[in-house]
């Protein structure tokens, strides 16, 4: 059989958990795979990335990219895996020119954000796809139940970017003092407002938010006159969460949760809202503590170019589709410091969660998923 060829459409543009993800990814590719794999994206490389660049193309470049990009679509012999693109109207229109028989989609997140407006888009561009790849089963189900899409061409493949035989070494902290940890998009979605406001009621703790987004400029504005809240910009994600006491992740909706995982690697315990894909990687009780959000959202004045609030969020509990809402303030003050005052409780939790992703969310296993499905093509 002759070998074929994996092109990745993904966009190193900004900041995220794909792009984090991918690198790791993409060098076990070139070290394990049998196939042929080549990057292709719409946008330049953010230079937080800049390793990636001499395997990426930017298709928009040259005319003579725009053109290898349509005979890969078109040849039988390229697999194109498209990531976070199932709401491309852009995509949509040329799979119509160019007509394919080896289409992965890859939802990793996008979907939440689509509009009643852009359901047929959706709808039409997974029918021209093989197989749709989820990262969690939320993904899953907001695909079947939203979009109406098959749940039998959904497959269910949790990401993983970090190996099975990492070793993680404390970095030096920032502070002796009890150290809580935001890291990620400073943006709509991911709840940091709530974090702030609880902050402010602890003052004997500190809270370091790592990353940058739209809702930066707002989040600082809040936290001023606050010695105990610090923004210290993009991190590394390891690095920075080695250097906390444990990790909060006040999402109002979230996908999977990649710096969960990254936190279990690290053997830190995680609070994080009950929502979405976060309970496929968090038992409440015993590798973390997951908040319900039972509150309207209070968050507003939203630049113009912030990430809209989702229509509907996955309930895990009931697995129906929701409306978004926010953890209670309150209760993630009562989290914290029920890890603050019992330390043998939040290492228990962090091993556990490390246990978890070593067997869930490796490198190696992500590895091994996709390249079952790979040789299916």
């Amino acid at each position: 059989m002759k070998v074929k060829t994996v092109i990745h459409q993904v966009t190193f543009s900004a900041i995220g958990g794909i792009q984090n993800s991918f690198i790791p990814f993409y060098k076990l590719l070139l070290k394990k795979s049998n196939l042929y794999h080549k990057i292709y994206g719409m946008h330049p490389i953010d230079s937080f990335y800049i390793e990636i660049a001499k395997y990426y193309v930017n298709f928009n470049q040259s005319l003579i990219a725009k053109i290898k990009f349509l005979y890969f679509i078109f040849s039988k012999s390229y697999i194109i895996h498209f990531y976070n693109t199932l709401s491309s109207r852009k995509i949509n229109y040329l799979l119509k020119l160019v007509p394919s028989e080896n289409i992965i989609y890859h939802e990793r997140g996008s979907s939440w954000s689509a509009k009643n407006s852009d359901i047929k888009i959706i709808r039409n561009n997974a029918e021209k796809a093989n197989v749709i790849i989820a990262n969690s089963n939320a993904a899953k189900i907001l695909l079947n139940k939203r979009f109406n899409i098959d749940e039998k061409k959904i497959k269910v493949i949790h990401n993983g970017f970090i190996s099975q035989d990492f070793i993680n070494n404390d970095s030096e902290r920032y502070t002796s003092n009890f150290s809580v940890g935001y890291i990620g998009r400073l943006d709509t979605p991911k709840g940091v407002h709530v974090l702030v406001e609880a902050a402010k009621k602890m003052l004997d703790v500190y809270f370091f938010i790592a990353g940058d987004g739209v809702l930066e400029k707002n989040l600082k504005l809040k936290s001023k006159g606050y010695i105990n809240i610090k923004f210290i910009g993009r991190s590394r994600p390891i690095e920075f969460i080695s250097k906390m006491d444990i990790i909060v992740v006040p999402s109002i909706r979230e996908p999977l949760g990649n710096v969960i995982i990254e936190s279990g690697f690290c053997k830190k315990a995680v609070i994080a809202s009950n929502i979405d894909g976060i309970p496929d990687i968090i038992e409440n009780g015993l590798s973390g503590i997951l908040l319900s959000p039972k509150n309207e959202l209070t968050v507003n004045d939203l630049p113009r170019d912030a990430l809209p609030i989702p229509d509907y969020v996955v309930n895990p509990n009931t697995k129906k589709l929701v409306k978004p809402k926010e953890i209670d303030k309150n209760e993630l003050i009562d989290s914290i410091i029920y890890l603050k005052k019992n330390k043998n409780k939040r290492i228990q939790m962090g091993l556990e969660l490390y246990k978890k992703v070593k067997n869930n969310f490796s490198l190696e296993k992500y590895y091994e998923e996709l390249d079952k499905i790979y040789k299916t093509f």
